[in-house]
């Protein structure tokens, strides 16, 4: 998916939150968003969004100096996923249809904004987000097909919090005989999962953990090619099944040619449009 000029308010708003979260003086938060400008005056739109938003956040932790402006974000999305697992396995355990419902709460905790938990009751938007969605009978029939036929899957993760979401669909994934591969980032990236996350969500347990990007200091929100490890590369090439969650993933992966299952709540107009779905819809889509 490439880059729009809608994106770029965008990348500014992200970029003065991170700013903000770095450091509280204002002068760093203008210069910040000052040099962000001067980026965005001549980036490509031919890429994907977050192959700008790369460039976006290096430039944050060059000016500011710190590499991880949103860890109190990301572990409390952690605590607070953790505290849910419990509630959230004993409905997967509980339904008629276990796979289909990690497959819904996994998409389901793509569209909670763990940052504001303090404001919702995350019991309650749960419940309403599954009674009052439901995902395309077609896409699940094509999703289960592909699995009763995978020895493989590589599964690509999105952000922190959402990682004990993920894990429900992982468990089901496990039971079932999967070798699964997780891919997360090998560096900070606003609030992307990284392999230190994954671990302490006892991902690697039921599911090798991989970082997609290459390991230098400019992980994206989403998976790049042209930045992606060799293993991840590799794996994307030969596993029998591949399963991306979140937007960002979708706006770098789905153009690749090869199938992939993407999980994800829509955010953002520009993805409506390339995903023909509406804003806050939960989708399974299966592209390549």
């Amino acid at each position: 998916m490439k880059t729009y000029l809608d994106c770029i308010p965008c990348f500014i708003s992200q970029a003065l939150e991170a700013a903000r979260m770095s450091s509280e003086k204002e002068e760093i938060h203008r210069k910040v968003i000052y040099e962000v400008m001067r980026y965005l005056e001549r980036v490509s739109f031919n890429g994907p969004p977050p192959k700008t938003s790369r460039e976006v956040h290096h430039i944050i932790r060059k000016i500011t100096g710190l590499k991880d402006p949103y860890k109190k974000v990301k572990d409390q999305a952690n605590k607070t996923a953790e505290k849910l697992y419990p509630i959230l396995k004993k409905m997967v355990i509980e339904s008629e249809d276990p796979l289909l419902m990690a497959v819904k709460l996994a998409i389901v905790g793509n569209v909670i904004d763990f940052g504001t938990t303090n404001r919702f009751n995350i019991d309650d938007m749960i419940k309403i987000s599954l009674k009052h969605e439901n995902i395309s009978n077609t896409a699940y029939r094509s999703f289960l097909n592909a699995l009763d036929k995978a020895k493989t899957v590589l599964y690509v993760a999105d952000n922190c919090g959402e990682v004990f979401f993920d894990k429900l669909l992982l468990e089901e994934l496990y039971d079932r005989n999967k070798k699964i591969t997780y891919v997360v980032r090998a560096n900070p990236i606003i609030n992307d999962v990284t392999i230190e996350d994954a671990r302490n969500a006892g991902i690697d347990k039921i599911a090798e953990i991989i970082a997609g990007d290459a390991g230098n200091d400019k992980s994206s929100p989403g998976i790049l090619l042209e930045y992606a490890s060799p293993v991840f590369l590799e794996k994307l090439g030969t596993y029998d099944m591949v399963i991306s969650k979140g937007q960002g993933n979708y706006e770098s992966l789905s153009d690749v040619k090869r199938k992939i299952f993407f999980l994800l709540v829509v955010k953002c107009p520009l993805v409506a449009k390339d995903i023909k779905e509406e804003i806050g819809k939960l989708v399974l889509r299966v592209k390549g």
